[in-house]
Order: structure tokens, then sequence, then C-alpha cells
């Protein structure tokens, strides 16, 4: 017995040792309970999806800002070396531009000219420098067809810097090293065939190449030949090219801005017509379960009556005058109706319920005669 004891005696203890436990965990539980509630993770997804959301949208509104500049600012400079055909005609030469350039654009464009300064072209003198600007070939249904059209010329004026003997001596005897170790020396003619140049808008009205045509009365020598185009930026192009980080987070905030507005009325639509359909289903299922009710409200109420109108069939026939006043037949009739409503009794609430045989049915008849 007193080891008995011992035992409840120590499960008492360790039961009011857990509960202390138990309390204490719980109080000092308590006031992180909130954050991990329902109404808690709720927001916590919510605002997990909000950030998610934000950095793709942001990425997307980034790389959108990226192709817009690509393909609105053109480049500044354009470069195309011609290669010159020299022959019984006066040297020319044919380039091709590509897509680099656009339109409603001014362009400022020149050729580069490198000529050494050889005896043949300082007696040259002045020489003329022809620049036509096509449209891209254009294409028939039998076939391509190379033909182009004319969009811009030029011709302008050119010639070496002028020196006299005893400079240009005295230039070649400073450069005497220079000439030893394979040093060329040449000229670098910058001449100014387009200012303003602008395309109208369509890229049938953009160059796609080049032509380009020496005219001197003698034979030129020359090193290589360039035409160079200088975009002129104006208005929001000159902005998005000279500050490029403003314009970047400018333009990326404000697509971000405008995508994330999107966003959030395309979600709260969503969110509506979802919880507008989650309510009318709500409101179905409450309607059918009112229907439900009503139909076994309905059902128990014409059993009850069904039950009422039985009980006063009963009561009507349990109204009979006593045996020893009625003949033979009608004594034995009364009697099998009696035992037709003890039955009755104790059979009510079974399948029975609410049934009648055809002999008391007839009894009943022949008593109401």
């Amino acid at each position: 017995m007193s080891d008995k004891g011992n035992h409840s005696d120590e499960e008492d203890e360790y039961e009011e040792e857990e509960s202390i436990v138990w309390r204490t965990a719980r109080v000092g539980f308590t006031p992180f309970r909130a954050l991990f509630s329902k109404e808690a993770r709720k927001a916590y997804l919510g605002a997990i999806l909000f950030l998610s959301t934000s950095i793709a949208l942001f990425c997307v509104a980034a790389v959108a800002y990226w192709v817009f500049y690509l393909n609105y600012v053109p480049q500044i400079g354009l470069t195309r070396v011609v290669h010159l055909q020299f022959g019984d005609e006066h040297p020319w030469g044919v380039t091709s531009l590509g897509s680099d350039l656009a339109s409603l654009q001014q362009y400022d464009v020149s050729v580069s000219l490198k000529l050494p300064r050889t005896p043949a072209n300082l007696a040259t003198g002045n020489f003329m420098l022809d620049l036509t600007l096509h449209s891209p070939p254009q294409t028939s249904i039998v076939g391509t067809n190379t033909s182009t059209t004319l969009i811009a010329h030029s011709r302008r004026p050119a010639i070496l810097t002028y020196t006299s003997r005893l400079v240009d001596t005295a230039h070649t005897l400073s450069r005497m090293p220079l000439y030893l170790i394979g040093w060329r020396e040449a000229e670098t003619l910058e001449v100014p065939m387009f200012e303003n140049l602008e395309f109208a808008r369509g890229w049938r009205n953009v160059p796609a190449s080049l032509r380009l045509e020496i005219q001197s009365r003698e034979q030129m020598q020359l090193y290589g030949a360039e035409v160079n185009f200088r975009a002129k930026f104006r208005g929001l192009r000159w902005l998005m090219y000279r500050w490029r980080l403003l314009s970047f987070f400018a333009f990326t905030s404000m697509f971000w801005s405008v995508s994330m507005i999107s966003s959030s009325i395309v979600w709260l639509l969503v969110s509506q017509y979802l919880g507008s359909t989650a309510h009318d289903d709500q409101r179905i299922k409450k309607e059918e379960e009112t229907e439900d009710n009503d139909r076994a409200i309905k059902k128990e109420s014409s059993r009850r009556d069904d039950d009422i109108v039985k009980q006063e069939e009963l009561e009507e026939t349990t109204n009979i005058p006593p045996l020893g006043t009625q003949s033979g037949n009608e004594a034995e009739d009364v009697e099998s109706i009696r035992r037709i409503h003890d039955s009755s009794d104790s059979g009510r609430g079974t399948a029975f319920d609410g049934h009648d045989t055809p002999g008391a049915q007839r009894r009943r008849s022949h008593l109401s005669e």
C-alpha cells in the first residue's frame, strides 16, 4: 500500500510539473500566436505574392525599356568603307548601309579620303565627289527586282591642302626617320556632303545602299575612302542618349507603375468575379437546403395530417353500441373492428402504418349503412 501511495504521489507531482511547464510555455508563446494565425499566414502569402510580382514586373519593364531604346534611338555614328573601282571611268564604289539608319532623324553625311601627296594628286587640283543614296531594292511577283529609287544626291568639291615647295621639303626632311621605318604619310580629307539630312517615315524612304564616285581630270591615287553618318539627336532621343541612367530609371519606373496598376485592376476584377461565383454557389446551396427542408417539413406535416385523419376514423369506429344490444353478425363485425383497431395501434410507425385491409373497409361501410 505504501508503494502504491508513493507511486500515486509521484504521478501527481509529475502531472503538476507538466501542467506548470505547459502553462509556462503557453504563456511564453502567447505573444507569438498571432504571428502564426490564419490571418497572419494570409498576410504573409499576400506579401510574398506582391513582392515576387513586383520584382518580375520590374524585370519585364527593364527589358521593355531596353528594347524600346534600341528601336527608338539609332546609332549616333555610322561608318561605311567604300572599295573604289578603277578603270577607264572615274573611280567609283558601292556599299550597303543595312538597317542602322532611322527615319525622321537628322544626319550629317561626310566623305573621308586618304590621299598621298604625290605629284599626280597635287597636279590634279580640284576634283568632285559624287554621292547618291538609294532605297532598298523592290521585289515583284515574278521575282526579285534590283531596281532602286534615288533618295538623295550631292556633289561637292575637294582639293589637297596647298603648301609651298620650301615648306613641303622641310616637312619631308623632318619626317625622314618615319619614312625609313615604313610609315606612310597621307593627308585625310573630310568633305561634308549633306547637312541635316532627314528621311521620311517608312522603310522605303530610308537608304539601304550608297554610291560614291570621284570625278577628276587626272587619275586620282587614293589609299581609301569612307562615308560617315553622324546623327543629330533632338528632344526625347537626345535626353535618352545624353542621360542614359536617369532615362533608364525614369522610364522603367513608369513602365513598372503602369504594369502594377494594370495587374492590380485585373487582380481585383478576378477576385471579385471569383467571390461572386462563390457567393452564388453558396446561395444556390442554401436554396437547395431550404427546398429540402421545406420538402421534409411538408412530408412530415402530411404524415401528421394522415395520422390525425386515421385517429379520427378510429375514434368514429370505436363509438359503436355495446355488444349486448347488437345482433350476432353485428357483434362479430364490431369485435373484428376492435381487433383491427388494436392491431393498428400496436403496429403504428411500422410498414403497416396508414394501410387498412379490404375486409375492414367493407365492415366500416356496412356499419355506416
